[in-house]
């Protein structure tokens, strides 16, 4: 048996999963705002610089065309960033600098979001050595256009620049939040998990030791649900080992004590038959009570003795007429006043353990006829071939089963409303019938009367039976 809690090993726990899909995740929600956020940039970049170059050619439409010397040009065109100017206006044209070849021509007033977005990631990947001509709305006058030429390089740079201090920021921000999301979902996730699991692994160990027990907390979610039900589980659990602990000891007790018990009851029962025979009424009054309470005890004895051996007798199934069955079960001997009715088709044949099946029904039948010695009354035994198997109904009129006795109905030793009755006998009659694949149930039970449902399956059915039900 493994002794202990185990572990997962390291980094390969709930903890440092969570941990590390939290900053993956963070990270890739930095990098879904970082594409629209670099075009942004880019674009702001490159309003700036149209802003700058109209400044600049304030100069040139105020005053005179020849009063600028080279030098002024020059750093004109330098302090703009720029290589050359175009300026278009509805009254006139002003241009600084000289007209050059360019790679790339990108025109604002005309780009979208997504092309922006493809413009910033070309940027950014490339080699930054182009020349490109951007052309543009004046942010002062929207009736004039602003043309003007420049490298890309510095763009570039201020553009990875800003990447940089993006990636830096993305980086810390998405520690911060991991970590505060990793110690959140720890403390409600992972911690209450591992105290849940550590409970199972000791309760595998050691499955009678209370004190190991989860105390549930009052949580409302799955968790708290988990908690509740694994606490109800190990109640359950514990409580069925102690039982069978019980049984199992009660079944050696009773193997040891049966033989000589057995031959102490059948001693008194000839002791009985003779009290039976004597010529004082009075004791011959006596003694048929006398006999039955030994049968009983002797009855009780080897049903007890049966049922702590915990398992049935294999199944030995061969082909019989279930009606011819059922008959044998009758001819018991039915007390006065009840009627039994015998409903199975005469020609049904099965293919199972009748000797199995007959402790069954008998049981049903001794039941019954209990439930009706002191008011009379009708059972009825039929049975019907379906898709699924066979079904076979037990019905009498003899009233409802209380409720004491429908909640327990199939456990041993349990409430039986007969003060004599042990519990065994649909325990019993249930371990028979699953035995063969099959099960019993109670189908039915009011003042009008009780109905017990036995079903087998369609293997059961014989082959000429079966086809004609299909």
């Amino acid at each position: 048996m493994t002794t202990g809690v185990d572990r997962p090993g390291a980094g390969r726990g709930l903890s440092s999963r969570l941990l590390a899909l939290t900053v993956v995740f963070v990270l890739l929600g930095e990098v879904l705002i970082f594409i629209p956020s670099i075009a942004r940039f880019r674009a702001t970049f490159l309003e700036a610089r149209l802003a700058a170059a109209h400044l600049a050619s304030l100069s040139v439409d105020l005053g005179d065309r020849s009063s600028v010397t080279p030098q002024l040009e020059a750093a004109l065109l330098s302090h703009a960033g720029v290589v050359s100017i175009t300026l278009w206006r509805p009254f006139g044209q002003v241009m600084l600098g000289r007209k050059t070849s360019v790679d790339q021509v990108y025109d604002l007033r005309e780009a979208g979001a997504w092309r922006m977005i493809v413009d910033s990631l070309a940027t950014l990947v490339g080699p930054g050595t182009r020349t490109i001509r951007v052309v543009g709305t004046s942010p002062y006058y929207p009736t004039t256009v602003v043309d003007i030429v420049l490298p890309e390089a510095p763009l570039r740079m201020a553009m990875l620049d800003y990447s940089w201090r993006i990636l830096a920021l993305s980086i810390v921000l998405s520690l911060i939040v991991a970590l505060a999301i990793f110690l959140s979902l720890r403390r409600m996730i992972v911690m209450p998990l591992a105290r849940l699991s550590a409970a199972v692994q000791r309760f595998r160990d050691q499955p009678e030791d209370a004190a190991g027990d989860l105390l549930p907390s009052r949580r409302r979610d799955e968790i708290g649900i988990v908690e509740r039900e694994l606490a109800e589980m190990q109640r359950r659990v514990r409580q069925a080992l102690q039982q069978k602990t019980r049984l199992a000891a009660l079944g050696a007790a009773v193997s040891r004590v049966h033989h000589d018990l057995r031959n102490i009851l059948a001693s008194g029962v000839l002791l009985s038959e003779r009290l039976d025979a004597s010529a004082d009424p009075a004791v011959r009054k006596v003694a048929p009570r006398l006999i039955e309470a030994l049968e009983r005890a002797a009855r009780l004895c080897a049903d007890t003795l049966s049922f702590a051996r915990s398992r049935p007798a294999p199944s030995r199934p061969r082909r019989f007429a279930l009606h011819r069955l059922v008959g044998d079960v009758l001819e018991t001997g039915p007390p006065p006043g009840v009627e039994e009715r015998n409903e199975v088709p005469a020609d049904l044949v099965l293919q199972a353990d009748p000797d199995q099946l007959y402790r069954v029904l008998l049981n049903l039948v001794r039941n019954a006829r209990e439930a009706l010695a002191e008011r009379g009354g009708a059972i009825a035994i039929a049975a019907e071939v379906r898709s699924e198997g066979i079904r076979i109904t037990v019905a009498d009129n003899a009233g409802g089963l209380p409720n004491a006795v429908r909640e327990h109905l199939f456990q041993p030793f349990s409430a039986t409303g007969k003060p004599d009755g042990s519990g065994l006998g649909l325990a019993i009659a249930r371990e028979l019938m699953r035995a063969q694949g099959g099960d019993i149930s109670l189908l039915a039970t009011s003042e009008a009367g009780t109905t017990f449902v036995l079903q087998l399956p369609a293997r059961c059915v014989a082959p000429a039976e079966r086809e004609m039900a299909a």
